[in-house]
């Protein structure tokens, strides 16, 4: 025992020594690992964000061709809905098949394109698609969101087209709210994109918060049951006949990209008849 306590005596300076050179060892690879986190953090700082919008720009271009496929299937699945035919129907029997087959006949059919400019802060708003007369696309064709009325095509050049949101003065749109079955007309009203207004629905009709506001067929451009907006809010207008009834738009403006075109087929027939009727 007093062997080990002289060796430790002799021995003392070395080992504090020893001991100082570790704790110096350690205490310098825990400040590189700092310094080397603090490193990592400043480049990531940097190199984050091009890592980012370069993973975006490769998502939206896996993205792209799987969002026009969906486009597609959707556009299938509209062509099928029963708005999209004339109301008659034309059957034959099939004694054969012992069946009756119902033929209809085809109002509107359906296009897609997608906005490259929008306003949606002005007076008088205005959208611009990237299709034109040479894709087919003509005036006073409805436009749809992927959640319910946007607007109408006004001016067409060959690659481009400009459409009327709701979001415009001159805007009108024949519309139903349901479930009273009250027939009114949409028009914006006031410098906010989110709602507009239902006019000349009678004062003793039963409108409701949360009642749905859809197209009602009495228009040659916009099919029926196309959604519109739900009622927000509803009072007794200053002409007492009627209510004053804001409704929450569908469409949310800022939010789309994809919209689709609606053409009426027989317009121009329906259009001609009616320029007869006012000359009459």
């Amino acid at each position: 025992m007093n062997n080990l306590i002289e060796f430790f005596k002799k021995a003392f300076h070395i080992i504090i020594l020893a001991v100082l050179l570790i704790l110096s060892i350690v205490m310098l690879g825990t400040s590189l690992s700092f310094n080397e986190y603090r490193l990592a953090r400043f480049v990531q700082s940097i190199v984050g964000p091009i890592q980012k919008n370069g993973a975006d720009m490769i998502h939206r271009f896996k993205l792209g061709p799987e969002n026009e496929s969906l486009v597609q299937q959707n556009i299938a699945l509209m062509r099928k809905l029963d708005n999209m035919y004339l109301s008659k129907y034309d059957t034959t029997y099939s004694e054969a098949l012992d069946s009756l087959h119902i033929n209809q006949t085809r109002m509107f059919d359906i296009k897609h394109a997608h906005i490259i400019f929008r306003t949606t802060d002005r007076s008088f708003n205005y959208m611009i698609i990237d299709k034109g007369a040479d894709e087919g696309i003509n005036r006073d064709m409805a436009v749809l969101s992927p959640k319910g009325v946007a607007g109408v095509v006004t001016d067409v050049s060959k690659n481009f087209a400009t459409v009327r949101p709701i979001l415009h003065p001159e805007s009108r749109i024949s519309a139903v709210v349901l479930p009273a079955k009250q027939n009114g007309t949409v028009i914006w009203g006031e410098n906010d994109p989110r709602v507009a207004y239902l006019e000349d629905i009678p004062q003793h009709s039963e409108i409701n918060i949360g009642d749905s506001v859809f197209t009602n067929g009495y228009s040659n451009i916009f099919p029926a049951n196309l959604l519109i907006g739900t009622v927000k809010e509803v009072q007794i207008g200053s002409n007492a006949s009627f209510l004053t009834i804001k409704i929450n738009l569908a469409t949310q403006y800022s939010d789309i990209y994809t919209v689709y075109l609606i053409e009426n087929i027989y317009k121009s027939e329906i259009d001609t008849l009616k320029a007869n009727f006012k000359n009459d």
